[in-house]
């Protein structure tokens, strides 16, 4: 449990550096959570490794791409189902997704800059090394599967908490949308590593969520 521990605040403390008012629409954003995220992915790779393990999590298969894609195209539909009733057009609440687009930056900057479009990708994948990979097994050995994956999933939001207080609005208050995101989407993405038992599909899933969900659905160019 200890690398779960380490994993959580190291997580939790990226959160609370990254998503202040003045990395909002920098690279600075992209370094200061990503950064954090890849020195535990590679911790997690070193776990696999050592496991003998890698080639099981990482090697694709038939059918990894659609099993990732169709859900992360189903998260982006409950996603935008759930703003309408979350953040209503012309109702103070409308402010917690603009702060967090604001700190995300210019859709048209992510989809024109290699680096950051790169830097998601990075993110988010070491996001699935660490939280689908190494945080999930530690759990499922620890409370069984049943229990194991939840937990994870529920782990996952809590480490996302302190954007509760950073992207809060005076108006409207503290944001509860990025901690209701990242379980709602944990959830699915860990069901989908314990069951498939590899992170591709996850891995799919989670960039078609996040990267759309930045762009605000349009491709770069």
């Amino acid at each position: 449990m200890k690398r779960v521990a380490v994993a959580f605040f190291v997580v939790l403390a990226a959160y609370a550096a990254a998503f202040r008012v003045e990395f909002a629409g920098r690279p600075a954003f992209f370094w200061v959570f990503g950064v954090p995220h890849v020195l535990l992915a590679g911790y997690a790779l070193l776990r696999f490794k050592q496991q003998d393990t890698l080639s099981a999590r990482l090697m694709p298969r038939g059918g990894d791409i659609t099993w990732g894609a169709l859900p992360g195209i189903a998260l982006l539909a409950a996603s935008w189902a759930a703003r309408s009733v979350l953040v209503p057009t012309g109702t103070p609440r409308q402010a917690w997704l603009l702060r967090l687009y604001l700190v995300l930056g210019d859709p048209e900057t992510l989809q024109g800059s290699v680096f950051l479009t790169t830097a998601l990708v990075v993110i988010v994948i070491a996001e699935e090394l660490v939280w689908r990979g190494l945080v999930l097994d530690e759990l499922n050995e620890r409370f069984g599967p049943r229990r194991g994956w939840v937990m994870a999933a529920g782990l996952y939001a809590l480490a996302a908490a302190p954007t509760v207080y950073s992207l809060r609005d005076p108006v409207a208050g503290p944001n509860p949308l990025l901690v209701s995101a990242a379980f709602g989407c944990g959830l699915v993405w860990t069901f989908l590593a314990a069951r498939f038992g590899r992170l591709l599909p996850s891995i799919v899933a989670h960039l078609v969520f996040t990267y759309f969900s930045a762009v605000q659905f349009r491709w770069p160019v």
